[in-house]
């Protein structure tokens, strides 16, 4: 049994509004979880992947609509409401959230798990009090007995609920005239009282109390406190951090090249998720030096997945060296292994009005804004594909383009998925 608490405006069970891609994903991901989702499947517009509204589809209830440029939870959709679940599936073969890209405007992928067993079912609770289930269908009149009166229409609409019905309610405009109207009237009435919900949306309240629109990007909520809100890239300088909520940090956390320790790094984002030392040193094959001797080898990554950044330590001086910062770009090898990093790259001539460049602008932009640094390095291939073998995806080559102090990395369609500053 698959039971989920209703909260008009917030959340749908353990799915909360504002919750962020990553952390949704992660928690379907869970052994305890496979149960109750037996099957993901993810869509997005393959030809803006960096911007794309992401749907994930977790058979055959319930529909998750992400934010393009936050990746936050926006709209939650529940159908099928009196369709059996599939219980006690086998562990999956592969991990999930591993989106393959296909020809065509419109990509997805989908994790399917074989299943076994008994069939399970959807129970939905409002206020504690068991709204649809197996035993309990919800109506018309149901949702009017559970949330009172609301405005006329063919959906009955509340702050932060909506519910749909069957496509062929009667309507009263149908009635006609005679002396039998009044008891058709009646008829329709009670025919309009009993029609089946086939679905319900929750939303966020807009400022109005009225839903936010589905383009639109995610309202702050408390749920977000305490993540990056923003970073901005200082090349050859370091990051400014923001954090949620706003009313509480105006001014950024500064991280500097050189100069922050990784104490520095853990008194502003706590522990980090993973800590391992740097052992690939091919890259140092294109230097001049003995790679042997590079003191490099020393030093360790922090890895703050939740928050999309890895930092290099010197192991020696303990100092920051390196910076990399994740777009979670779907899609791409590196997709739901860090969390989006709102990241930007700053104006190179200080100037902290004028433009700036982020992870939804194309390797193009990038490479004009740059510029005026220095000029581009000869690009570099690098098959991701390679290094991770639990990937579903085709071999996948990324590419690196480096300047003066920073290197993108990006997709052959022109999205860059991360930016290292050194």
């Amino acid at each position: 049994m698959l039971q989920l608490d209703l909260y008009p405006g917030e959340a749908l069970g353990p799915f909360k509004l504002g919750a962020s891609l990553w952390s949704i994903l992660a928690f379907v991901r869970q052994p305890q979880s496979k149960t109750l989702f037996p099957s993901v499947k993810i869509s997005y517009d393959t030809n803006s992947s960096s911007t794309s509204i992401i749907l994930v589809h977790l058979h055959p209830h319930i529909d998750l609509l992400f934010s393009g440029k936050g990746q936050r939870l926006h709209t939650i959709a529940i159908r099928r409401l009196r369709h059996g679940l599939p219980s006690s599936p086998r562990p999956a073969q592969q991990p999930l959230s591993l989106p393959s890209t296909s020809s065509g405007s419109r990509g997805s992928t989908s994790q399917n798990r074989s299943v076994a067993g008994t069939i399970s079912t959807l129970v939905i609770r409002y206020k504690r009090v068991i709204i649809s289930s197996a035993d309990e269908t919800l109506r018309r009149g149901g949702v009017m007995r559970h949330f009172g009166p609301t405005y006329e229409g063919e959906t009955m609409r509340y702050p932060g609920v909506t519910f749909m019905f069957d496509d062929e309610t009667p309507a009263s405009s149908s009635l006609g005239s005679g002396g039998g109207s009044m008891r058709r009237a009646i008829d329709v009435a009670d025919e309009n009282k009993r029609a089946e919900v086939r679905k319900i949306v929750i939303m966020q309240r807009g400022d109005g109390r009225e839903q936010v629109d589905a383009f639109e990007e995610v309202l702050e909520h408390p749920i977000m406190n305490g993540d990056l809100k923003r970073v901005v890239i200082k090349v050859n300088q370091g990051i400014d951090m923001y954090f949620y909520p706003s009313s509480l940090s105006p001014s950024p956390r500064k991280l500097l090249l050189g100069q922050s320790s990784a104490e520095d790094i853990r008194y502003e984002l706590g522990e980090p998720m993973s800590v391992h030392y740097k052992d690939d040193d091919r890259i140092t094959i294109h230097g001049a030096s003995d790679h042997e001797s590079d003191p490099s080898l020393n030093s360790y990554f922090m890895n703050y997945f939740n928050h999309g950044i890895d930092f290099l330590i010197d192991g020696q001086s303990h100092l920051l060296k390196k910076i990399v910062l994740h777009s979670n770009t779907v899609g791409s090898p590196l997709f739901q292994r860090y969390k989006r990093c709102l990241w930007e790259i700053a104006d190179p001539s200080g100037d902290s009005s004028g433009k700036a460049v982020t992870y939804a602008d194309t390797l193009e932009d990038h490479k004009s804004f740059l510029g005026q640094i220095s000029e581009a390095s000869q690009p570099m291939e690098l098959d991701r594909s390679e290094e991770y073998e639990a990937l579903s995806i085709p071999a996948y080559f990324t590419r690196l383009l480096g300047f003066e102090g920073i290197i993108l990395e990006s997709t052959t369609a022109g999205h860059v998925v991360a930016v290292t500053i050194y």
